[in-house]
């Protein structure tokens, strides 16, 4: 059966690097599937899982990963692949972070780079006198992997100690999904609190880790695969102006006076000229106000116990009948109604 081949020259959709999905990928050796076998499964060609310059529509990897598990019968099977990685499995970003000056420096060049392992995810950094985050944020909340995403902090607290020798520094990690019933394993990987049903998944580490040098680093590896990295990253699509716009949105949503203008400022564009590239990728300003008001609605009703006019403000409505018009438009209960709801639900469980 002829396989299907992806151009992704004419999708939008997000891809994985195909460095990034080797360790998943060759993990069916151990269910005694050849890549041939594999891809005859998933209905691609060979080559889309043995090529080493080919990168995954995030569709199929998110596909190798339900297969994975469903085979493995281990629903933890993302913290089991980060606690067997060796220095072999490391990838091309990787090389480029661990090779760096200072963890610093590898941080800032890890999360430029991030897209050439996985579009559908952008990296932000924060820091306060004390401690610093790196926070792992999905562009749509559909895309979340809990599989891949424990696999990938695991991965990426466990190179850090490694490179600097110190397994103290991190002080917590937490994840969007619930606590799993497998949840002792994270012990076995994490030094560190873990904490579930968190807004985004994060890694939060002591400051004095950024000046610290990686043991190993070795500056000719770190330009050859920098070099190499750009090369990747120029090929990779611009990301969308609706991506843009959503996340200026998330992050002033609270202030009632930040509007469309304020947006199209700090894009360096036009008001008219952002919602024509908006028209363009089949979306408009007001309905992502909409959908981001939406998403944190249900995320500030069922993680907290704010009262009702505060989560208002915090939504960006001048008050709470605003809001609760709007709730009754998403779901058709009021926002009242639906936490009522939450809590019989949660204490029923």
């Amino acid at each position: 059966m002829a396989g299907l081949s992806y151009d992704m020259t004419v999708t939008k959709e997000p891809t994985v690097g195909l460095a990034s999905a080797r360790a998943i990928i060759d993990y069916f050796q151990h269910l005694n599937m050849s890549p041939a076998q594999l891809a005859d499964e998933l209905h691609v060609e060979e080559a889309l899982l043995t090529e080493e310059d080919q990168r995954l529509p995030l569709s199929i990897y998110q596909q190798i990963w339900e297969l994975a598990v469903k085979k493995s019968q281990k629903p933890e099977l993302g913290l089991c692949i980060a606690q067997q990685e060796s220095y072999e499995d490391i990838g091309l970003v990787a090389h480029v972070a661990l090779n760096s000056s200072t963890i610093g420096e590898g941080i800032k060049q890890y999360i430029r780079l991030f897209s050439v392992v996985n579009e559908a995810i952008e990296l932000e950094f924060e820091e306060s006198p004390k401690q610093a985050q790196l926070k792992f944020i999905y562009k749509n909340s559909d895309y979340y992997n809990i599989s891949d995403m424990e696999r990938t902090l695991a991965i990426a607290v466990n190179r850090t100690s490694k490179a600097t020798g110190i397994e103290t520094m991190v002080y917590a990690v937490h994840f969007q999904h619930s606590k799993p019933s497998y949840s002792e394993k994270y012990k076995e990987l994490f030094n560190c609190k873990v904490l579930f049903d968190q807004p985004c998944c994060e890694i939060v580490f002591d400051l004095k880790l950024l000046n610290l040098k990686p043991k190993r680093r070795n500056p000719h590896m770190r330009m050859a695969m920098l070099n190499y990295a750009n090369q990747t990253m120029s090929r990779l699509f611009k990301r969308s102006i609706s991506h843009k716009v959503k996340r200026l949105i998330e992050k002033n949503i609270c202030d009632g006076s930040f509007d469309a203008e304020m947006v199209s400022n700090q894009l360096n564009m036009s008001r008219q000229t952002m919602y024509r590239k908006l028209k363009n990728d089949g979306a408009s300003y007001s309905e992502l106000v909409d959908q981001v008001r939406q998403d944190k609605a249900f995320f500030l009703l069922k993680q907290s116990q704010l009262p009702l006019t505060v989560i208002a403000y915090d939504l960006g409505f001048s008050e709470l009948s605003a809001f609760t018009r709007a709730f009754k438009r998403w779901t058709g209960k009021n926002p009242a109604e639906y936490r009522k709801q939450l809590l019989a639900k949660q204490k029923s469980l």
